[in-house]
């Protein structure tokens, strides 16, 4: 009796552990699937609608086997049958339904493939002046190459007729169109003015160009609408004015004309050139003549130059010569002329002394 008890009661804990096991796995195959489900994102723009109508015992099997041949059977997140043999197919993206919207073939016959919703949004452009034209959206609109779908409307302040100046209108964004800008300017009584624009997933994009990739002031595009150079916004602009037409350099007409002028000025200059260099050569040739005829002179004038030189070197030499004689028989008659006047000094002293001789004598 106790034995069968005991068993009873180790049967009842066994099941008991299986039961928690179960709970357990049943948990985590529960957490398992929102872990999925957080990871995808369904989305009305990535469903596409089916037509099956003339496919003869067609099956959703059949229609995730043709659609997984073309995409991949990983990018198919949902297929909901509805009435009349069509079905609801949504996908990861909107850009694969691009890849579908042009028909599936299955067993021989062609399935017709609609996107369940357009890429349409609401534009909302806030707090514009109630004098502004609605055409001015229009070609904002048109300028981003988006199209309008609906007219525009303006937005009133609840329980009464009056605007608060916003505008909003439903528009279809073409597949290269991915986001508005976050702003745009309008020419207003106060002068240029930026106004918000708003609608649902929208990004920030250029709103030059409309690349998500980068703003207004990194786009390769962006010039200053004065001097039309890039890298700065008008209101910085420094490049320098021509001081006669107040003009930027680029766009002055004071030292340019017509290309027809150009060419011709082109012309005359190039004329000019060829006669200036024909002057100079010219002006070259008679320089070197003139230069040849110097120096032949210049060396009939050394020539001469050097024998009146010598000529005159050697009167010198002659008078130099003439001189030395005149000297030297200066000095030659000085001399007897010493001589002489010492002998007649002799001869007096001698006369005298006979003189005084006989003087003596006679005494």
């Amino acid at each position: 009796m106790y034995g069968l008890i005991g068993k009873g009661m180790e049967m009842a804990e066994d099941n008991g552990k299986d039961n928690d096991q179960g709970k357990g796995q049943r948990r985590r195959e529960q957490i398992g699937i929102k872990k999925i489900e957080s990871k995808r994102r369904y989305a009305k723009e990535a469903t596409l609608t089916v037509d099956m109508g003339e496919v003869s015992d067609g099956r959703a099997v059949d229609l995730i086997k043709v659609i997984a041949e073309k995409v991949g059977v990983d990018k198919i997140l949902a297929v909901r049958p509805k009435q009349n043999r069509l079905y609801e197919v949504t996908l990861t993206n909107e850009e694969i339904c691009d890849d579908l919207v042009d028909g599936l073939e299955m067993k021989g016959e062609k399935c017709e493939v609609k996107k369940l919703q357009e890429r349409e949004y609401v534009v909302s452009f806030m707090h514009l002046p109630a004098y502004l034209e609605d055409s001015n959206i229009t070609d904002k609109l048109e300028g981003w190459g988006v199209t309008p779908t609906s007219g525009i409307r303006r937005r009133y302040y609840s329980g009464t007729e009056i605007e608060d100046g916003t505008r909003f209108v439903r528009v279809k964004f073409p597949k290269e169109v991915v986001s508005l800008p976050y702003s745009t300017r309008f020419e207003t009584a106060e002068g240029t003015q930026h106004f918000r624009i708003i609608h649902n997933r929208q990004v920030k994009t250029c709103r030059l160009c409309m690349n998500p990739e980068h703003i207004l002031k990194d786009c390769p595009e962006f010039r200053c609408y004065k001097c039309e150079q890039q890298g700065h916004f008008a209101r910085d602009c420094r490049e320098v004015k021509c001081p006669d037409c107040l003009e930027f350099l680029d766009k002055c007409q004071c030292w340019t004309g017509s290309e027809g002028e150009q060419e011709e000025e082109q012309r005359e200059v190039g004329g000019q050139m060829q006669d200036e260099m024909a002057e100079t050569q010219m002006e070259e040739q008679q320089e070197a003549t003139a230069e040849n005829t110097e120096s032949n002179r210049d060396d009939k004038q050394s020539s001469e130059c050097g024998g009146e030189e010598e000529a005159e070197k050697m009167e010198e030499g002659t008078r130099t010569s003439v001189v030395e004689v005149g000297h030297k028989r200066t000095e030659q008659i000085e001399v007897e002329n010493r001589k002489r006047d010492s002998e007649s000094e002799e001869d007096s002293d001698t006369c005298e002394w006979r003189k005084r001789q006989k003087a003596e004598k006679k005494g």
